[in-house]
């Protein structure tokens, strides 16, 4: 509240004061109870992103081998931090 103004839409009532919901609200969602709606919309080509990754197989093993690594402080060496490096200059200097 700013100098005695207040939102109409969240003003408190003596029912929301004591943790209750307003006579009628209990079972209406806040969309539904201030008319509003959401909805996303997917690109064709997001969608077969989506598709793409949907069908791609897990390698588990991989995985597995990975998270040991990780775990055991030995993911990160030297070799794969210039390997990182050495990629990311090409892909910026190559579009530049």
């Amino acid at each position: 509240m700013i100098d005695g103004v207040t939102n109409p839409v969240h003003a408190p009532t003596q029912a929301t004061a004591r943790g209750e919901a307003p006579a009628g609200e209990e079972t209406r969602s806040p969309a539904e109870r201030f008319g509003q709606t959401d909805a996303v919309e997917l690109s064709p080509a997001a969608q077969q992103q989506l598709e793409r990754d949907e069908s791609a197989p897990i390698r588990t093993k991989l995985v597995e081998r990975v998270r040991a690594e990780i775990a055991a402080g030995a993911y990160l060496t030297d070799d794969k931090l210039e390997a990182a490096v050495n990629r990311m200059h090409a892909e910026v200097f190559a579009t530049a």
